[in-house]
Order: structure tokens, then C-alpha cells, then sequence
């Protein structure tokens, strides 16, 4: 009889939803997923490997019934979500007559995903994979003429992306980080010590949420004081003001361990395989990361292009108007040429 019990419940573990979702890996439609779409914003969401993911789908006016369209899938800065920077390119280049889509990420905002506001380079990756195969598979769109866009950290992560995925046709950052291991590691006194010290307490914060459950948080966005560099600055009057503190942000918070994965990324190293996928860097001439999207840009393979942004800075370029109107018009002109 126990033998009997048994087998029925792993059968029915089996065959329910549940269990097939968090047991796929890559990303899958839902059923209940929206097919009809409104002019404007419209909210979506699929799987990515296993985890439910809610995205902002946006249609330009002049669509008609039957038209397939180039799309654009815009990548957001670290710990962001589709309500930020991320959803003001996709809807100014939803204005330009381009199919885009800005998603939260797993364990941000709308979407699923458990520890909250784990920051797992590699994991929004496939994140970022999932959201091209859900736009590739829309009937309003040409999966032939794809794009993607990356901002501030979602500039290395979509660049990992385009480097691989040949489905992507072309490939711009704005604001650009792709070093992210190089903000330790950056031939400073000490700076070995300090990326040990850092992957010594993150390893501790990891084996304890393993054995215990409990998570150890850290400020996602540290306030900034005198001593604060230009781009901590801005980060902080951007992300802890009504300026870009949306309700879908939730607790200005990070895991802990995040820290391991997030200090091992470096795509620039990398840049080359990009070819023959074009891509454009656009980046602020005063912004302090400017370096790091002229190194990406000198390692690309043509074709290429590095717009610079006179008197922007590198948080500049998220929202305000004067300069990421001037980003959304060369955009426009590089998609038009190689997606459109």
C-alpha cells in the first residue's frame, strides 16, 4: 500500500503545472499570454526557465492589422525595472515606429523570482534571450528584424546577448558599462585584497541562505556624500528621488551575494565576436564611464559607430529629455538602417 502511495505521488508530481514549469529550463509562452494588442503600452509576460517575467510591450500608432514590424528589446541599468529608463527608450522609440518591449527582470519587480533583488548578470541574460525569442514569436512582428538596446549595465548584459544571438541584427548601448569586475580590479593598491574580502563575505552571505533561508541584503543604491564620485552622485539623485523612484522598484535593496556573480562579468573582451552584428555606442562626453564605451567600441568590428553626446553625463542619458532625445534620433537612424 505505502509502495502504492508512493508512485501516485510522483506522478502527480509529474504531470502538475507546476513542477514542469520550475523544472524548464529556457523560456516558454503562457498560454494566458496576451495576443491582441492596443496601440501604446501594453502588458505581457512569458517564462524564463520556469519563473514567470511581466514586460511592457509597446505598438506605435501607426500600426495596421497584418503589418509585421521591426522590434527592439531595451535592456535597463543594474537593478532597474521596465517603469524606469529602460521604458522611456522603448516608448520614444515605439514612437519611431518600432515594436519594443522593457521587462523586470526575475526576482524585480512584477516578476517572479525568489530571493527578491538577487543581481545575477547571467541570469538576466537568459532573461534577455527569453524576451527575443517572445518578440521573435509576436505575429506583429518580422523575427528577421530584431534589435536590442542595453543601458548603463544592461549595455554588457545585452552585448553578451547580440555577441551569441544571431537573432539580434543589430546592437547599441547607451552609457555602456561592460566591466564590471574592472571597478575592483583597476590596477589600484589593494585591489586584489578587496575583490578577496568581497568574495569572502558574499560566499558567507551565499552558504547561509543555503543552510538557513535567510537573506542578507545590502543598499542596492548607497546614498552619496561629499566624498562620492560623480557617478554615485547622480546614481543617487536619480534612484532615491521622486526623479526615478517608481513603485514597481520596491526596497532600495541588493542580495548580498550577488556580489560574486556581479564582480566576475566582462564582456569587452568579447566585443569582437559581435561581428558581423552593427553596433552603435552612444555615450555622454562628460560621463564618467565614457572610457568604457570607447574600449568597447575600439574592440567591435566594423560595422560600427561611437556617437558622443556633448555635455551629458552618464546618468544624463536615462531621462532627461535633451539628451536622450538626441540618443532616440541617432538610434532611429542606425535601426532604420540595419533592422527596418
Amino acid at each position: 500500500m505505502k509502495k502504492i502511495i508512493f508512485i501516485l505521488i510522483i506522478v502527480m508530481m509529474i504531470t502538475s503545472t507546476s513542477f514542469g514549469e520550475n523544472q524548464q529550463m529556457g523560456g516558454q509562452i503562457l498560454q494566458n499570454s496576451p495576443v491582441d494588442f492596443n496601440i501604446g503600452k501594453n502588458k505581457i509576460w512569458f517564462l524564463s526557465e520556469g519563473a514567470k517575467v511581466v514586460g511592457n510591450l509597446y505598438l506605435p500608432k501607426n500600426y495596421k492589422k497584418g503589418d509585421k514590424l521591426s522590434a527592439i528589446v531595451v535592456v535597463g541599468p543594474k537593478g532597474s525595472v521596465k517603469e524606469q529608463t529602460a521604458g522611456i527608450y522603448a516608448k520614444k522609440l515605439s514612437d519611431k515606429d518600432f515594436v519594443t518591449l522593457a521587462i523586470d527582470h526575475r526576482t524585480y519587480g512584477e516578476s517572479e523570482g525568489e530571493p527578491r533583488h538577487y543581481e545575477n548578470p547571467y541570469m538576466k541574460i537568459e532573461d534577455i534571450k527569453t524576451a527575443v525569442s517572445y518578440i521573435g514569436s509576436l505575429n506583429i512582428v518580422d523575427k528577421n528584424r530584431i534589435a536590442m538596446l542595453g543601458v548603463c549595465n544592461g549595455g554588457g548584459f545585452g552585448a553578451a546577448v547580440a555577441i551569441y544571438d544571431k537573432r539580434v541584427k543589430a546592437y547599441a548601448s547607451v552609457s555602456g558599462l561592460f566591466d564590471i569586475r574592472s571597478q575592483i580590479i583597476n590596477g589600484k593598491p589593494g585591489d586584489k585584497e578587496k575583490l578577496a574580502n568581497i568574495m569572502k563575505r558574499s560566499g558567507e552571505a551565499r552558504q547561509k541562505y543555503f543552510e538557513t533561508g535567510e537573506v542578507e541584503y545590502i543598499k542596492q543604491m548607497p546614498e552619496a556624500d561629499e566624498n562620492s564620485n560623480q557617478l554615485r552622485k547622480e546614481a543617487a539623485e536619480y534612484y532615491l528621488t521622486s526623479r526615478g523612484k517608481v513603485h514597481n522598484w520596491g526596497k532600495n535593496r541588493m542580495v548580498l551575494f550577488s556580489k560574486d556573480t556581479r564582480r566576475s562579468f566582462d564582456i569587452t573582451d568579447q566585443i569582437e565576436l559581435l561581428t558581423p552584428t552593427p553596433y552603435l555606442a552612444i555615450a555622454g562626453a562628460k560621463a564618467l564611464t565614457f572610457g568604457l564605451s570607447e574600449t568597447a567600441f575600439k574592440r567591435a568590428n566594423e560595422p560600427k559607430e561611437l556617437f558622443k553626446i556633448e555635455g551629458a553625463t552618464h546618468i544624463d542619458l536615462y531621462d532627461i529629455d535633451k539628451y536622450v532625445n538626441q540618443a532616440i534620433d541617432k538610434l532611429t537612424d542606425f535601426y532604420a538602417k540595419f533592422v527596418k
